[in-house]
């Protein structure tokens, strides 16, 4: 294995003769000593992998931080070491890295679905802050793919759907074009065999038939570039069997209706040169290009910092062909992306303000507001693999956006600013409302009222990661403003009381200084938590504030009752003990079922089931932890939707399903939607959602019941 070490070392040196080989040297040490007695499923040693995985970093030219790294990734996670004893040995920048790549799975805390949730969250945590994490994650299961045959069949099917759902497009985002074909194409077999196979054998039957094509279009090409006097390359392929399977799931069509398979790629030596071989494939009389698939991504890049341009083109005989015009530094950039040109000299900080990186920092603000690990990986499968539209401006500029993408995210897309006051839209020269969504093509203008601003039901029509940060973080800001008014109103009501009754004379500036020695933040925020009733004014903290007030006398802050009911007294809130409580007519919750509260302005607390699809998007920050108080029966009421046999005695069977678990019914109606089937709504009373459960149970199981949903109460 050390010959294979110095053949490493001696690839770095070609590019970075300045490297640190003392440090590659004792990384490699220090792994092979900590896995000399481990060996991979496939039986060869361990340490080959971490060489394979230093051996990819390599081939894209990356420093010797990521190197060493690299060597190391596996050594916390599988053997004695800790992540203090690397940080002793290579110091903080290594032991940073190493710990983003580490997996959680030891933690006793997650379940196996909560740990990979939370390592994603984790490695891209540690990835905005330093990319190389992620270089080294991506390189790690490359190799992990190449070895996959020797694991079993089930294994083996997880690991590259799983690659094909979160590691291929986060190399993609990333702009590293070859990483992400070379991860897609080992996987794709393993992930979908049976149509890997199916496609691999059509493409196969199609080859000699795609070859003769694609050569004659070469030299067509080539042709054409020789008069125009255009130097470059050209190659050729057909399309890969991953691109034509999601086309045949996108499109919805058979491998048959499959008639785009044929791609060549032209490098020419200026972006002039581009735009001149554009035109003269479009004006050759030989083919006629279709207008609809003409992309160019030169003028206006993707946000992965993709540039080319691309055109379809159908030559006489009917045959399509996909081109793309690129030069050299493009072409760079496609296959490497963020590493493409990487500073030996300035660390990373020269990716500081990288775009590529911003959709992953956008990502973890948003899952701020919804924290649950699950939540997350879902939220970042979506947002990864989205399909894609592509929008101008009336100046022609391109924006990308996620497909259902709206005139909101639009807006946002173009500056925060125009987001933040857009008050309509202008579709291809309509009039149109913000939640329009739009299409590919689609010429769009924002207008802007500096009078308009976000509001929470713009959540509802919003797709992009950017957007809901923006719009979530607006309304949190405002959300803070009104604590902090309603706690300063609070606290100078308390604070008059107190200097009347006790005659203190103390001044503004001194009853500021005061709040700060108890509070060690800075007043605004004292006052906010007052207002949110995160903090409040009891007897310690008066005394803290005011310890010459003798302990016994301090006045309690008179609370206006504003209670409607008794609603409070059946539920236990998080940081209340009376606050009025109502229940959301849109879930309609029932005891038992598991609740959530959600503080509102004019009406308390709100409690919804935690399911309700109103609460997705709701501040963080307004909901609580709310638990039903078991020794307290109140009667609610719930609503069931059932479609039953049009036969005699089918209501009265219902009905005595309710009797025989002690419920009420309020109201009930039936329609009759078919020769042979009634539609019956039916309003009854229950104490909980166990006795709900059994009416269920009895109805479900009854003959001549075809269906029993649980519906929200509709008011009359």
């Amino acid at each position: 294995m050390i010959k294979r070490f110095f053949e490493l070392q001696e690839k770095i040196l070609s590019y970075h003769p300045d490297a640190n080989t003392e440090l590659l040297k004792k990384a490699y040490s220090v792994a092979a000593d900590a896995h000399i007695n481990q060996r991979r499923v496939s039986d060869e040693p361990y340490i080959v992998h971490p060489l394979e995985v230093a051996a990819t970093l390599a081939d894209m030219k990356l420093d010797e931080i990521s190197i060493a790294a690299s060597l190391l990734h596996d050594v916390v996670e599988d053997t004695d070491y800790t992540i203090e004893e690397i940080s002793r040995l290579f110091g903080e920048e290594v032991a940073n890295i190493v710990w983003g790549v580490t997996k959680i799975s030891k933690l006793p805390d997650f379940d196996a679905e909560n740990a990979k949730a939370e390592t994603l969250k984790k490695m891209i945590i540690a990835m905005t802050s330093d990319v190389r994490v992620i270089l080294i994650k991506l390189a790690d299961r490359l190799h992990n793919l190449k070895t996959l045959a020797v694991l079993p069949q089930g294994k083996r099917q997880r690991i590259a759907r799983e690659t094909l759902d979160i590691y291929a497009p986060i190399a993609y985002r990333l702009g590293m074009g070859k990483i992400k074909i070379d991860l897609e194409d080992i996987a794709f077999p393993y992930a979908f065999p049976e149509e890997f196979e199916q496609i691999s054998k059509e493409l196969s039957n199609q080859k000699k038939w795609a070859d003769i094509q694609l050569h004659e279009m070469h030299d067509a090409l080539q042709k054409l570039m020789n008069i125009n006097k255009i130097p470059g390359s050209i190659s050729y392929r057909m399309k890969r069997e991953i691109s034509i399977y999601r086309k045949l799931v996108r499109q919805n069509i058979s491998l048959h209706q499959v008639y785009d398979l044929l791609a060549l790629r032209i490098t020419t030596d200026s972006v002039s040169n581009c735009y001149a071989l554009l035109n003269g494939i479009h004006h050759n009389e030989n083919w006629q290009y279709i207008p609809s698939r003409l992309r160019d991504f030169i003028t206006a890049p993707k946000a992965n910092g993709y540039q080319s341009l691309h055109t379809t083109v159908i030559t006489r005989q009917g045959i399509k062909f996909e081109v793309q015009i690129r030069t050299p530094e493009m072409d760079k950039i496609a296959e490497e992306g963020i590493a493409a040109h990487w500073r030996y000299k300035e660390g990373i900080s020269f990716l500081d303000n990288d775009q590529r990186l911003q959709w992953f920092r956008d990502m973890i603000d948003a899952h701020r507001s919804n924290p649950n690990p699950k939540d997350f990986l879902s939220l970042v499968k979506g947002e990864l693999t989205p399909n894609e539209i592509y929008v101008f401006t009336p100046k022609g500029k391109v924006i990308n956006l996620k497909a259902g993408s709206t005139a909101i995210d639009f807006a946002f897309a173009i500056h925060s600013q125009v987001g933040s006051h857009c008050k309509s839209a202008i579709v291809n020269e309509q009039m149109v409302q913000l939640r329009t969504v739009l299409n590919s093509g689609d010429v769009v203008e924002i207008l802007t009222d500096r009078k308009c601003y976000p509001s929470a039901d713009w959540l509802k029509f919003t797709t992009t990661a950017r957007a809901r940060k923006k719009i979530i973080a607006y309304l949190q800001r405002q959300e803070n403003l009104l604590a902090e008014e309603k706690g300063r109103r609070v606290w100078s009501k308390y604070l008059r009381s107190v200097k009347q009754k006790y005659s203190l004379k103390i001044s503004e500036v001194d009853v500021e200084s005061r709040i700060k020695n108890v509070h060690a933040t800075d007043i605004e925020s004292f006052f906010r938590e007052i207002g949110s009733s995160k903090k409040s004014l009891d007897k310690a903290l008066i005394k803290r504030i005011f310890p010459e007030i003798p302990y016994l006398v301090i006045p309690q802050v008179p609370l206006k009752n504003t209670r409607s009911d008794n609603n409070y007294k059946l539920v236990s809130v998080e940081g209340y003990h009376d606050i009025d409580v109502t229940f959301a007519k849109c879930c309609t919750p029932i005891k038992g079922d598991p609740i959530v509260g959600y503080i509102t302005q004019k009406r308390g607390l709100v409690l919804h089931r935690q399911d309700c699809s109103t609460i997705t998007d709701a501040i963080a920050s307004r909901l609580k932890n709310v638990e039903w108080i078991e020794n307290i029966e109140h009667v609610f009421l719930a609503r069931y939707e059932l479609l039953i046999a049009d036969k005699p005695g089918m209501l009265s069977k219902v009905t005595g399903i309710t009797a025989k678990y002690k419920s009420n019914i309020k109201s009930i109606s039936q329609d009759k939607i078919s020769q042979y089937v009634v539609k019956v709504r039916l309003v009854f009373d229950v104490l909980n959602t166990e006795q709900l459960r059994n009416i269920y149970n009895d109805l479900i199981r009854a003959k001549g019941v075809l269906s029993v949903i649980r519906r929200k109460i509709i008011s009359e």
